[in-house]
């Protein structure tokens, strides 16, 4: 029965207050007496010590002659609440009325507690549990603020674990700061199935972490506490695997193991597949109930995977976050949301977060997706609805454009409307660029600068046609005029060779000449000093770099997101050579340069300016950055260069770079951007971009070069008249000889290397013809696109498998389809497991016995590698059944394999050959 507390008013108060509990919970009642006995030995009452002496024997209260090797006796059991008057009368001798009754109080509160903290820590409670049990102690006269500091700790810590993580830092970051109450309000906005035991992911606890900090640590800076955090639901980590059981989608799972350029091509069906798919009645009745509180406000479904934003994996841009417009009917606004989470659902199985995972050794954790519902930050401006402006921000700045801006100094992008355009490469567009510590100094200076690279462009979230959209900012200002917040701190005169602020009644959208600058948020300061106020903050609570994503509604400042910053090894600078030998000089770069250096580049890819603007067909662009991604997986590994045009990573114009993804360049040393200004138009560099933390977080030197600076320089004769190996590593790829070029640098220098050696200090960077480094040895050129080191032993079979399916000449010997079977298709394939294969054989017996002579040479040769790999030995490894057409008719043998699915045979993609 529950127990409420009485004010502890004195003498009669605290014995009035035991016989109410003596009278209606006997186990608190003996608890409450053995607390007390042990606080009063605890406080060395030498009565009380006797008292617990009659309990427990003299061993284990002196603590004397105790063998730690040998079991402690055995007492008989004691009936503690028997001896409560004995524990009270030694209290009330050394204690007041008030201090006794303040004691029970604490007591009575800890055992209500400890029920639940066993909700929270057994396993057998799930969410659902969780939920209702803080909703029954937020509802009841809980006094969490009664409970003693070590069980408030423990409290939060459970609280944490359950819902967000076990990270030991983020756990010692928190369970002093946060209550019961908290989890009550947030477990009100979290959607998940009765049997949940999922947890709210990444994305969700890096933004509880930095509002709490704000919160409890922030309150006392006024520019600190006037920081908002959007409206959001949640939805379980585990609604995916619902998802998937309700729609029989679990051998999705073994996607993750498939070749990369299987997995790149099988992912538009899979997403089709996840958005025709049905989601669970619980679901889908929970989505309901957040769509209905969160009303018709534009929405943005975010991932929060378990593995994202954590130090040295933050998942940057991996997974999807789609903006809805949030109109409709209720049932058209419910089916919008569901199709939403399913396409968030369905990025866990792209090649980009695949190849992340693999990169980091974390293909083979369990993963699973939260996602958050969150209230677009903006206002309604006629047809659209946008924020007045949004950005990411950076505790450290590696874009120091000045020799004043110090790394600490931080880093904004900032852009009009919703901040995709700060965080992709998208278009001939630019955001402005801000050092919060040093918000005078400007990367434009000049007027013509300033207006060529001020923002041309916004995403806005257009009402009328429910949909997301990229709209000229003219346009949109011509339209909007002055219901656009804060307008007159955002853009900035542009007329008669002069940028400036407006005055009196400017600007006339309609007439008047302007350009985003936000030259007045940046002299106004008030904003500018709260984002670096913030960022200063974060990184000096959490002990770590922060990235930050914001948004503003014109009149307050949301924070969207908080994660690690992404971080390369620690780099010093490299010793730049006073004089640099023309003829070994290949490139010197003297703008936005970091630290570091790469010795031993073999091979250089080089995609010529040029020829990739001269590409005609959006097939050949796509093919060029299919022909790296190749490349990528052939070259070895951090010992060739990517150089070509900015910009790479470009998800908008592709005429404006290679189109390439993670996947596509994370086994390169370095990635050099070429910007030629061709017209007005002059690349920007990725810094601060998703694409740009991938490489930062990949250890990959990024570099961008401006041929036209002064001081610059570029050594295209040896681009492009240098011998190209492109055909002989992918005859595929012919048409493109003239636009991707591979160096082979020793083959064309006799033996040489390029050495690239980065100084921030001074701001060069310069790549060098060299010999190579002692010990350097020959880097050969893979034979398969696998690493051999790999412990995926399934994952290489397979691909060895397709390998073998790709080269076999099936028409001449019969062959009409190949199957892996066994372990390799399960996935569970081991250093000595045989690779079995079945061939579905059509042929004459000579035939069958050339096919087994050609199959017996690949066995041997696999054996010899997969010794080399694991040091299994083992004479043969391919394991070969056959099956007929006859099998097949009368489904017998090893027919039932192919008719059982993908499940117990996995089809290879034979060549037509």
């Amino acid at each position: 029965m529950a127990v409420t507390a009485a004010p502890p008013t004195g003498d009669a108060a605290w014995r009035r207050r035991l016989e109410e509990i003596r009278g209606q919970d006997a186990a608190l009642l003996a608890t409450i007496t053995r607390k007390m006995i042990n606080h009063l030995c605890w406080r060395g009452v030498d009565e009380a010590i006797d008292l617990l002496k009659a309990f427990v024997g003299d061993v284990s209260v002196a603590g004397q002659d105790v063998d730690q090797n040998r079991p402690l006796p055995r007492h008989i059991p004691y009936d503690v609440a028997s001896h409560t008057e004995a524990a009270f009368r030694i209290a009330a001798e050394q204690f007041d009325g008030e201090e006794i009754c303040r004691l029970i109080a604490t007591w009575v509160e800890e055992d209500r507690a400890a029920d639940l903290i066993e909700i929270l820590d057994l396993a057998q409670y799930g969410v659902h549990e969780i939920a209702t049990s803080l909703q029954q102690f937020a509802g009841a006269d809980f006094d969490e603020a009664a409970l003693s500091q070590s069980l408030r700790r423990g409290l939060g810590a459970s609280l944490l674990r359950r819902v967000f993580s076990e990270n030991l830092a983020f756990l010692g970051l928190l369970k002093d700061r946060v209550s019961v109450a908290d989890f009550a309000d947030l477990m009100r906005r979290v959607v998940h199935t009765s049997r949940s035991r999922g947890k709210l992911g990444g994305k969700s606890s890096g933004l509880f972490l930095a509002s709490t900090m704000l919160r409890t640590l922030g309150a006392d800076r006024p520019e600190l506490a006037r920081i908002k955090t959007p409206k959001t639901w949640y939805v379980t980590s585990d609604g995916v695997l619902e998802f998937l059981r309700h729609n029989n989608l679990e051998d999705v799972h073994s996607q993750k193991y498939l070749d990369i350029e299987r997995v790149r091509a099988d992912y538009p069906h899979l997403v089709t597949i996840f958005k025709n798919s049905r989601f669970p009645t619980e679901l889908v009745n929970g989505v309901m109930a957040a769509l209905d509180d969160l009303g018709d406000f534009p929405l943005i479904v975010r991932s929060s995977s378990l593995l994202e934003d954590q130090v040295g994996a933050a998942f940057s841009g991996k997974y999807k976050s789609l903006f809805l417009a949030n109109r409709g009917t209720r049932q058209e606004r419910l089916s919008a949301l569901l199709d939403a989470i399913a396409e968030v659902y369905s990025s866990i199985f792209g090649p980009d977060p695949i190849e992340y995972r693999a990169e980091r050794g974390l293909l083979d954790v369990h993963e699973e997706m939260g996602v958050m519902i969150q209230q677009v930050v903006g206002v309604q401006m006629g047809r659209y609805y946008l924020p007045a402006y949004a950005g990411v921000a950076f505790s450290r700045n590696e874009f120091r454009w000045s020799p004043r801006i110090r790394r600490e100094d931080g880093l904004i992008r900032i852009v009009p409307g919703l901040g995709t355009r700060a965080v992709d490469r998208l278009g001939d567009d630019y955001p402005v660029l801000i050092a919060p510590g040093q918000p005078g100094l400007r990367v434009n200076v000049s007027h013509d600068e300033i207006i060529r690279y001020s923002p041309q462009k916004a995403d806005v979230i257009n009402l009328e046609e429910n949909r997301f959209q990229t709209v000229s900012i003219h346009e949109l200002l011509a339209e909007a005029g002055y219901r656009y917040p804060a307008v007159r701190s955002i853009v900035s005169m542009t007329s008669g060779g002069y940028v400036r602020r407006p005055v009196g009644l400017e600007p006339d959208f309609g007439e008047d000449e302007v350009a985003v600058t936000f030259a007045g948020l940046i002299e106004d300061g008030e904003v500018v000093g709260q984002i670096a106020a913030l960022l200063q903050f974060l990184e000096q609570t959490l002990g770590y770099p922060v990235d930050i994503e914001f948004a503003s509604d014109g009149k307050d400042l949301y924070l969207l997101q908080c994660r690690a910053l992404s971080s390369s090894l620690a780099a010093e600078p490299a010793p730049i050579p006073r004089q640099l030998p023309p003829e070994r000089t290949l490139f010197l770069a003297n703008r936005y340069v970091s630290n570091g250096r790469v010795p031993d580049l073999t091979h250089l890819v080089y995609v010529d300016p040029e020829g990739y603007a001269n590409l005609q067909t959006l097939a050949d662009l796509k093919d060029v950055a299919r022909a790296v991604g190749r490349l990528n997986h052939m070259l070895p590994r951090r010992h060739f260069a990517l150089i070509g045009p900015g910009r790479w990573g470009s998800r908008g114009d592709i005429k404006l770079g290679v189109s390439v993804g993670y996947g596509d360049i994370n086994n390169t040393a370095a990635l050099i951007e070429l910007a030629w200004r061709r017209g007005n138009y002059t690349p920007e560099p990725s810094f601060g971009t998703h694409f740009f933390l991938d490489l930062v977080e990949a250890d990959i030197r990024y570099l961008p070069i401006y041929p036209d600076d002064r001081g610059a320089l570029f050594n295209r004769e040896f681009f492009e008249q240098s011998e190209s190996i492109l055909t002989e590593l992918l005859p595929e790829y012919e048409h493109l000889k003239d636009v991707v070029r591979v160096i082979d640098v020793r083959r064309v220098t006799g033996g040489q290397v390029v050495r690239l050696l980065l100084n921030a200090d001074v701001d060069v960077a310069v790549a060098l013809l060299s010999s190579a480094s002692p010990g350097h040895g020959e880097q050969r050129l893979k034979p398969f696109e696998v690493d051999l080191t790999s412990d995926d032993h399934a994952r290489w079979r397979r691909l060895m498998a397709e390998r073998i399916a790709e080269t076999v000449p099936a028409s001449r010997l019969g062959v009409k389809a190949m199957y892996v079977t066994g372990s390799v298709c399960k996935g569970s394939a081991g250093p000595a497991s045989d690779l079995d294969l079945l061939v579905h054989f059509s042929g004459t017996e000579r035939q069958r016995e050339k096919l087994l002579t050609w199959i017996d040479g690949w066995s041997r040769a696999l054996a010899e590698v997969n010794f080399l790999r694991t040091g299994y030995t083992a004479e043969q490894l391919i394991d070969v059944d056959f099956v007929s057409d006859d099998d097949l008719a009368h489904r017998r043998g090893h027919a039932l394999l192919i008719e059982g699915g993908a499940e117990f045979a996995l089809k290879l993609e034979v060549a037509a050959r």
